[in-house]
């Protein structure tokens, strides 16, 4: 573990070097910093794993961090009431993961004019009054993952062709809006004989994901594969399968890699998960606040990858550092 933290470590600081700064502490001591960090929802566990990633990385460093956040992602009033008090106390920096693209665009110009550096992760606001943004490159990932799941309808059935649904688990979320876009645009490109016969939203919760799935099975008896897009929509179609007696019937692929999703690969239930790095962007964005806070200049975008994860490749060690990433990493020292 100590020698991927060190290549890691040395990766980061390597890089900003590159971008034109010889030290951390040109401006202010590294051990002065606080960062506020706000993700969407304390109930997910992808949001877990960014959080255990940026506490790391602030331990690594040195800095002060404070973690808040509401409690579900449907509660957007709660993140900018969680933005407008972390701008009240005016840390060095925030980084936040904006649940809607423009909600949170009022807090995020406030902060930046008022000298805070503003780190985005995961989703973007409409706003360019920002220093960095790391995300996965979700069009890109959800046209990887309509390729596999094309590759896996022809493995099953013989041909891509007949009809498939899907799940965005919550409107207006511009992460989901973008692996979506992906994925029906991999669909035309790959899977042209693929009928979308049925899309529904999920309100970003479970036991919605879950009915709203059987209702899809039940109206659709010809489905051949389904495909969810985030953790939330993924539990629920692993639940629905089961409870329908679906599973292993059609081709079921999903982002995300939360317990419910892991056991679902390793079951046969689920077919193909797109795994984003969490993790990673956790503990690379308090590097880029610091970075920020120092001078550095950044780059305006930066993609944190992403992976997908099969029954055939699962137990590899680039997977499985993946999968679980906070038990890959809990042992750095």
């Amino acid at each position: 573990m100590k020698k991927w933290k060190i290549l890691l470590l040395t990766f980061l600081i390597g890089g900003l070097l590159l971008l034109g700064v010889s030290s951390f502490a040109e401006t202010k001591p590294v051990k002065d910093i606080s960062i506020f960090y706000i993700v969407k929802a304390s109930n997910s566990f992808y949001w877990q794993i960014v959080i255990n990633g940026a506490q790391l990385a602030a331990g690594d460093l040195g800095v002060k961090i404070k973690f808040q956040e509401p409690l579900a992602e449907s509660d957007v009033a709660k993140q900018v009431s969680i933005l407008n008090d972390a701008i009240a106390v005016h840390p060095d920096a925030i980084v936040i993961a904006p649940t809607v693209a423009d909600a949170l665009v009022p807090g995020i110009e406030q902060a930046m004019s008022q000298g805070i550096k503003v780190i985005l992760i995961d989703s973007a606001a409409n706003t360019q009054d920002y220093v960095s943004f790391l995300s996965t490159n979700n069009i890109e990932a959800g046209k990887a993952l309509a390729k596999e799941f094309v590759e896996l309808i022809k493995e099953k059935f013989g041909k891509a062709e007949g009809d498939i649904a899907y799940m965005t688990s919550m409107a207006g979320v511009g992460s989901l809006s973008q692996r979506d876009q992906g994925f029906l645009e991999g669909l035309k490109e790959y899977g042209p004989g693929l009928k979308i016969v049925a899309h529904q939203y999920a309100n970003n919760a479970i036991d919605t994901a879950t009915t709203n799935w059987e209702n899809i099975f039940t109206a659709n008896p010809n489905l051949i594969g389904v495909f969810a897009d985030n953790n939330v929509t993924g539990d629920g179609l692993a639940r629905a399968l089961q409870l329908s007696g679906m599973a292993g019937k059609l081709v079921a692929v999903v982002f995300d890699n939360d317990p419910t999703e892991i056991d679902g690969l390793k079951s046969g239930i689920l077919q193909a998960l797109q795994i984003q790095q969490p993790w990673v962007m956790g503990y690379w964005s308090v590097f880029y606040a610091v970075s920020a806070v120092e001078g550095v200049g950044l780059p305006k975008n930066v993609d944190t990858g992403a992976f997908i994860v099969t029954q055939k490749n699962m137990n590899t060690p680039e997977a499985q550092a993946i999968l679980n990433p906070i038990e890959f990493h809990k042992n750095w020292k």
